[in-house]
């Protein structure tokens, strides 16, 4: 029964789907990420974002604030196609420039190459350049377990998982990275050190983030708040309050890695 009530609500959704606004997604012709009067409701029509037009151009750091509920994540699955109700459009990079990093990384079944490799086939990186992610996002001392089958979502704490997923980016090296809480487990050290490839092995790249943690909005160029109102939230540019310049601590980490 469980499962005949399952297939019937996967049968309705196109039709639920069909019935309801959706969100256009189209690419940039700048290769840029756009919201043109962009609206993102629920599955029964209430609005969670309403009328959002803002622009990210490549190279640019924008840290996305908000209270708890106002559609923040949502936003972010409505950026990777997975949200489609609401309306207005979405302009977006080529797909293959873009890696999204959310709370909790998939880690695949299988080896920890695997894990690192994914989403392509674990053979597509070489040894050196696997093991030297690995120690670059603090994960030295697995680099020797690279081919060993194991769970590794229970083996791994939640914040080994998140450097995990920052091995990935450093492996893909994408134009485009979406941040969704990707530092929520790390301690401020280990955070202010992944926070560094963008500085170094990744600069230059094109960062959204959405966090709460102290040093984010720092590390950030601008930022984007989304406030609730009583027609909806709306997002709304605010400047940070300090010039964008790299966290300290990272500073003081190398050196201690660095100089004995």
């Amino acid at each position: 029964m469980r499962v005949a009530t399952f297939r019937q609500a996967a049968l309705d959704l196109d039709d639920v789907a069909a019935e309801s606004r959706r969100i256009e997604i189209s690419p940039h012709p700048s290769g840029w990420l756009s919201f043109e009067g962009l609206s993102i409701a629920l599955s029964d029509g209430s609005i969670i974002i309403e009328d959002a037009t803002a622009e990210v151009r490549p190279g640019e750091r924008v840290l996305i604030v908000g209270e708890s509920g106002s559609g923040k994540s949502t936003l972010f699955r409505a950026i990777a196609g997975l949200w489609p109700w609401g309306s207005g459009t979405i302009r977006i990079p080529t797909p293959e420039s873009m890696m999204f990093l959310p709370q909790r990384p998939y880690l695949p079944l299988g080896t920890l190459r695997a894990a690192v490799s994914y989403p392509a086939a674990p053979g597509t990186f070489d040894e050196a350049t696997v093991k030297a992610a690995l120690e670059r996002c603090m994960l030295g001392d697995f680099a020797e377990a690279l081919d060993r089958n194991d769970r590794w979502d229970r083996t791994l704490s939640l914040g080994q998982q998140q450097r995990v997923a920052f091995a990935r980016v450093l492996l893909h090296k994408p134009a485009w990275v979406f941040m969704d809480e990707a530092t929520s487990a790390l301690d401020d050290d280990s955070q202010a050190a992944m926070l560094s490839l963008f500085e170094s092995e990744l600069a230059g790249a094109s960062i959204l983030s959405i966090g709460h943690r102290p040093g984010l909005e720092e590390f950030h160029s601008r930022t984007l708040h989304i406030r609730k109102t009583k027609e909806g939230a709306v997002l709304l540019a605010r400047q940070p309050s300090q010039p964008q310049r790299i966290i300290p601590s990272w500073v003081h980490w190398l050196h201690r890695r660095l100089i004995p």
